[in-house]
């Protein structure tokens, strides 16, 4: 049986760090802009929240769990 770990969005986030700064670091120093279709016209897409998309990583979740790390820290600090 596999422990589960305390913040599986970083865990996640691990696995795939090769990829995903492989391909934000060319998508970073491109003269481009990234788009996404609404139905009705192109708008600019931050190319950081396509990854996080692609690679199936909630934005929020890992936010939490920076901030419960943060939290943990501080408290062993204080302590």
């Amino acid at each position: 049986m596999s422990e589960v770990s305390e913040y599986p969005e970083h865990d996640k986030l691990a696995r795939i760090r090769d990829k995903s700064q492989t391909i934000g670091e060319f998508l970073d120093m491109g003269p481009w802009t990234l788009c996404k279709f609404d139905g009705n016209a192109w708008y600019p897409y931050p190319f950081m929240k396509a990854l996080a998309e692609w690679f199936e990583i909630d934005e929020q979740v890992l936010e939490n769990e920076k901030r419960t790390m943060l939290a943990k820290q501080r408290e062993l600090n204080d302590g």
